[in-house]
């Protein structure tokens, strides 16, 4: 029996074609354009923040200029006021000695001004002296050889801190010292000091100016003469050495000379004939004969 196999073919679908879609035009150049706006988003914000600050910066610059460039005067502190003097002399009052940097062979020498008030004080031993300006030129001063031969003790006023540090390396150990200016009013202040390469200038000398400069400024307390001598608890001075840049006129008119006596004053004095006459009379009125000068330095006594 014959068996007949029947070969059904089978026929296959033929596969569905993949249809590839078509890009969206617009997609993709949103796509390449997201980056770009994120960080052009990412600029902005950045370099905004960057100029709100440097204004701000430079507001809190400008404004720090000024109030460097003010004088604070304390117009409602008196120059006796007990809470001053308290403060001075337990604040500001320190002994003119720094130990670890003592200057070694120092000149002992004597100027012939200071020389002159010593003969008019009739080489007095243990005296009180207050000299204002003391080191101006970092290496002398006209009460040293009074202290070191003599005896005696007194108070070193420097407002410039360069010069300050190098009073306080002389180690003067009879006296004590201030890093201060003396106030050309009854009355303590704070200035600004201009430290120039020709010297020092500060501020209630000179006009007030917020310009930039190549020095360093630097802020420094005024106090009255009277003060600082009630802060030393003396009521008499034998000599009194003041030289406060132009200033010395007003300084002096500050003294109650009817409280605290003085028996020699010098002065510096840098300025015109006239102005030194000024000084001349006034201190005629307070009882003080004109004696003699040695170059600026001009000295009076108590008559």
């Amino acid at each position: 029996m014959n068996t007949t196999y029947q070969n059904n073919t089978i026929s296959e679908a033929p596969p569905t074609p993949i249809k590839h879609r078509n890009a969206d035009p617009n997609t993709s150049i949103t796509n390449k354009l997201l980056p770009l706006a994120a960080f052009f988003i990412a600029f902005v914000t950045v370099m905004t923040i960057l100029i709100v600050y440097m204004d701000h910066t430079a507001m809190k610059h400008y404004q720090f200029q000024v109030n460097m460039s003010q004088d604070n005067e304390f117009s409602r502190v008196s120059q006796d006021n007990p809470l001053l003097i308290t403060y001075i002399r337990e604040v500001h009052l320190t002994p003119a000695i720094e130990p670890n940097h003592k200057l070694i062979n120092t000149e002992e020498t004597i100027s012939n001004d200071t020389l002159f008030v010593i003969r008019l004080l009739e080489d007095k031993r243990n005296g009180v002296f207050v000299e204002a300006g003391a080191y101006n030129d970092g290496k002398s001063s006209k009460t040293n050889w009074l202290e070191k031969k003599l005896n005696w003790r007194g108070l070193l006023i420097q407002p410039d801190p360069r010069h300050y540090f190098s009073l306080k390396r002389h180690n003067r150990l009879k006296s004590q010292a201030i890093h201060a200016c003396v106030s050309p009013m009854p009355y303590p202040k704070e200035v600004t000091m201009h430290q120039e390469y020709d010297g020092v200038k500060i501020n209630s000398i000179h006009a007030n100016s917020i310009e930039e400069n190549d020095g360093f400024n630097t802020r420094v307390k005024c106090f009255p003469i009277y003060s600082l001598v009630l802060a030393m608890n003396v009521s008499h001075i034998d000599y009194l050495s003041l030289e406060s840049g132009g200033t010395e006129l007003q300084v002096l008119e500050t003294i109650p000379f009817q409280k605290v006596h003085i028996n020699v004053i010098s002065v510096h004095l840098l300025v015109s004939d006239v102005e030194k006459e000024t000084i001349k009379q006034f201190l005629a009125m307070k009882n003080y004969a004109f004696i003699q000068n040695f170059n600026s330095t001009y000295i009076f006594k108590i008559k």
